[in-house]
């Protein structure tokens, strides 16, 4: 059986980029679903274009599967801006920094000032200090907004989702509130209106999760997923004893 500190190095090793072994920063996943930090994919892709190594597209660094440029953006200088987030991952780093007591409030941070986070909101996806606490719940858009006290988080009395929403990636500032089961695309407001308004059946994001994880599709992915954790698993593992065997032949 794994221990404390061994999960939490795993845990540690899947939220450090692989490009630039640090924490990841703005990570950005490819299709073949390795994540890196957005700076360090821009550059590498940067790097292969003044080499002359691609035209149309790039190479994940991890596994070399090739990656198709987004066709409406022809310049590689916005290709790893293109990218998804891995919201994921984002949530992971979010938790990590609470456990570690080292989540600042996001509205403080604004005005330039350091103070420790108290609470945090699944809606908003932001930490706040007492203060801004306070303000946070009189506001009538974000009264109903669930916090999660912070020293809770830490003692682990609270669920691990520190996100309840998922926010829309082509309109900023909206959330995903709808499914589009014509298209099978999540849809926010603007989406729904604008690209699907035609589409006859739009239901909301609560309806097309209902029964989800009884499907068959359902089963497939969390399948596959197992697969990817035990592939992860196996590359940490591979990726630990070469460190080891580095260090042995420079020691």
């Amino acid at each position: 059986m794994a221990t404390p500190t061994k999960d939490r190095e795993n845990f540690d090793d899947l939220l450090t980029c692989t490009i630039c072994l640090e924490t990841f920063k703005v990570p950005k996943y490819l299709p073949c679903l390795h994540t890196f930090c957005e700076t360090c994919i821009n550059t590498y892709i940067m790097s292969s274009v003044e080499k002359g190594k691609i035209t149309e597209g790039f190479t994940c660094p991890v596994c070399r599967k090739i990656v198709s440029a987004v066709e409406t953006l022809e310049r590689p200088e916005v290709w790893a801006t293109s990218l998804p987030t891995n919201y994921f991952v984002t949530s992971m780093l979010d938790k990590r920094a609470i456990q570690k007591a080292e989540k600042m409030c996001n509205s403080c941070q604004l005005n330039k000032e350091s103070t420790k986070a108290k609470s945090w909101c699944t809606i908003c996806e932001e930490a706040f200090c007492e203060q801004c606490e306070k303000c946070h719940k009189n506001f009538k858009m974000t009264a109903r907004h669930k916090l999660l006290n912070i020293q809770e988080m830490q003692s682990g009395n609270t669920p691990f989702e520190v996100c309840e929403v998922q926010s829309c990636e082509e309109h900023a500032g909206k959330i995903i509130e709808f499914y589009c089961l014509d298209h099978s695309q999540p849809c926010c407001t603007s989406c729904a209106t604008l690209s699907h308004r035609k589409c006859e059946n739009v239901t909301s994001i609560q309806k097309a999760v209902s029964g989800i994880k009884q499907s068959t599709k359902a089963s497939g992915l969390s399948q596959k997923v197992r697969e990817h954790v035990i592939q992860l698993d196996e590359i940490i593992d591979d990726r630990n004893n070469n460190l080891a065997d580095v260090e042995n032949s420079t020691g």
